[in-house]
């Protein structure tokens, strides 16, 4: 007769299992909630080596330079979308989550956007006109520079760059593996000091031996130019890199010089 009672004693455990849980979840909430913010952690993750903004940088666009300063409210009043929305309103943060833990902090982390190439605004020669211009993120995004820090990028220049949308084309997907390459590839990455592409996407490169201009072509095939041209360096240009101003690879097969 007391197997009677093993069935709905189990169930009534279970279910203890389930409730006790639950609710201690919910009292720990509603602990957090009440707990007064007693600090605001600032943690910039992504590239070491670029800052352009710092931690009080970050402090001053969550608390809207002071004017919100957090510290003493109440963890349940502090509305955390709208912290990530004054961040995330600067263009030089890529991603940003904010969250408070149990010590009562509230915890700010920002990733800074990746600079993958500098826009400058030059001449039809190629002189820089100002110091003007923008970055270009490695996901295609223009990025403002930064008062406080200039990031080592490679200079590119050009009517191409004029418009974000152009990236997102056939060519602009093409110039844009380009660019990775030249910030990847060791050798081409100290030769190529400027990329130049024009209205159709028709690229020359400045190089920083022998200050020569190198018609490119299209970004199309780029291995295989930057293979020809390599060979043309170490085959001709090796004792005299000076010897010559101007070079087409634009053409399969083919090297111009003049």
């Amino acid at each position: 007769m007391l197997r009677k009672f093993d069935y709905p004693w189990l169930l009534l455990k279970r279910s203890l299992w389930l409730i006790l849980p639950i609710a201690g979840i919910g009292m720990a909430e509603n602990k957090l909630g009440n707990q007064r913010c007693t600090n605001l952690v600032i943690a910039i993750e992504g590239d070491s080596g670029t800052r352009f903004l710092n931690q009080m940088d970050v402090r001053m666009l969550v608390t809207e330079n002071g004017a919100d300063p957090l510290l003493g409210s109440r963890l349940s009043d502090v509305a955390l979308n709208d912290l990530e929305n004054r961040v995330r309103r600067n263009k030089l943060i890529r991603k940003c989550q904010v969250y408070r833990d149990l010590k009562g902090n509230v915890v700010v982390e920002v990733e800074q956007e990746k600079p993958l190439a500098r826009w400058i605004n030059t001449s039809e020669n190629g002189e820089m006109r100002n110091s003007s211009g923008y970055y270009i993120s490695d996901e295609g995004v223009f990025f403002p520079l930064s008062d406080s820090y200039s990031a080592r990028a490679l200079l590119v220049s050009g009517s191409f760059f004029s418009d974000a949308e152009q990236l997102k084309t056939t060519k602009g997907a093409s110039i844009m593996e380009l660019l990775r390459f030249l910030n990847t590839d060791p050798f081409w990455k100290a030769q190529v000091a400027q990329l130049n592409a024009d209205k159709d996407g028709e690229i020359s490169l400045i190089t920083v031996l022998g200050d020569q201009r190198i018609e490119f072509g299209t970004a199309e095939n780029y291995e295989s130019k930057f293979n020809k041209l390599k060979i043309f360096y170490n085959e001709v240009l090796s004792q005299d890199w000076s010897r010559y101003k101007k070079i087409s690879i634009k053409f399969q097969n083919q090297i111009v010089c003049e």
